[in-house]
Parts: C-alpha cells; sequence; structure tokens
C-alpha cells in the first residue's frame, strides 16, 4: 500500500511537471494505480519548458546527473517549476532525466523502437489489454525510483474507414509496469 502511494505521488508530481491528460480507468478489475508523474505526464507530447544554461543549473544536479550517466552525452537543461530536465543521448538513444531542485533522481525515459524489444511480460499484457489491434505510434521505457514503466501510444486509426477516422479516432496512452500489468490508462490529448 505504502509503496503504491509513492508511485501516486511521484506521478503527480511528474504530471504537473509535464502537463495533464484526461485519466481513464482501465477495466472494472483490480488495477494497480500508478497516477501521472514529471515523467509519465511528458509521456503524451510536447512540454512547455525554459531551456537553461548548464551554469544555471544548480551544482547538486549537474553532479547527481553525472554520477548516474557518466556515459550520457548532454545535449541541454531545461527548467520546469518541479526542477530540472536533462537531455542527453546514451547509447544512441535520446533520453531525458528528470531531477528536483535539490539534485533528487526522479526519472528517465527512453525510446524503444520496436515493440519486439518489449519484456515478454509487457507485451503479453498488451496483447490482453484490448488494444494489441491498434497502431503503435510510439513506445518508451520511464524508469522511477519505484519501478520501471513502459508505455505504448496507440490510436485506433487502423481499424476505421476514411470516413470515420477523424471523427471516431482515438489516441491513448498505455502505462504497463514490468510484470505486464495495465497500470492506467490516459487519452492523449493534442
Amino acid at each position: 500500500m505504502k509503496k503504491a502511494m509513492v508511485l501516486v505521488a511521484a506521478a503527480m508530481l511528474f504530471q504537473t511537471m509535464r502537463g495533464q491528460n484526461e485519466t481513464s480507468p482501465v477495466h472494472s478489475g483490480p488495477v494497480t494505480t500508478v497516477a501521472s508523474s514529471p515523467v509519465t505526464a511528458g509521456a503524451s507530447g510536447p512540454v512547455r519548458s525554459n531551456p537553461v544554461a548548464v551554469g544555471s543549473v544548480p551544482a547538486v544536479v549537474v553532479k547527481a546527473f553525472s554520477t548516474q550517466f557518466p556515459d550520457g552525452k548532454l545535449k541541454k537543461w531545461e527548467q520546469r517549476e518541479q526542477g530540472y530536465i536533462a537531455a542527453f543521448s546514451r547509447g544512441g538513444k535520446k533520453c531525458f532525466a528528470y531531477y528536483s531542485p535539490d539534485g533528487t533522481w526522479q526519472g528517465t525515459e527512453a525510446p524503444i523502437k520496436w515493440t519486439k524489444n518489449l519484456p515478454d511480460p509487457v507485451k503479453l499484457g498488451w496483447k490482453n489489454s484490448g488494444y494489441y489491434s491498434w497502431y503503435v505510434a510510439d513506445m518508451k521505457k520511464i524508469d522511477t525510483p519505484e519501478q520501471p514503466l513502459y508505455v505504448l501510444h496507440v490510436n485506433n486509426g487502423t481499424l476505421l474507414d476514411s470516413e470515420h477516422h477523424d471523427a471516431f479516432l482515438e489516441d491513448w496512452l498505455l502505462f504497463f509496469n514490468g510484470k505486464g500489468d495495465l497500470v492506467r490508462k490516459e487519452r492523449k490529448q493534442d
């Protein structure tokens, strides 16, 4: 219970940091609740930020990033009301690391290129979610201090004919934990 409350609190902080989305219960059965966070809320698209020079970022935040990602090639820092985001590349992937103003790591997001790269439990959870036939627009892995999350941005565009596409198109973000449980679902806003 305490772990779930921590996840909810972190998720709410991330959502405030990255933007707001309409959330929806996943299904009527038992669901692990994971609210949005600065990292998970950003899964829904562009976020307003203020680029800042490295010299403007607190030394404790820069040190935390350097220690955690010594092989990361820093591209830029962005400042949010709740902290700082380091945009960097690692292993050829563009990643984002989130830190509070005191240097506490809040999470990291990295893209996933192919569904075959998802862990088997997540693939199974997605297959059983009711969204398996939907188009996968993009995916990312979000590491948080509590647990990794896998976010799939899906839409039903491939299921609609051209006369109904614009009127009935639905975009959703599906959040799966490492066990493959669908823990959260958000309607993606443009």
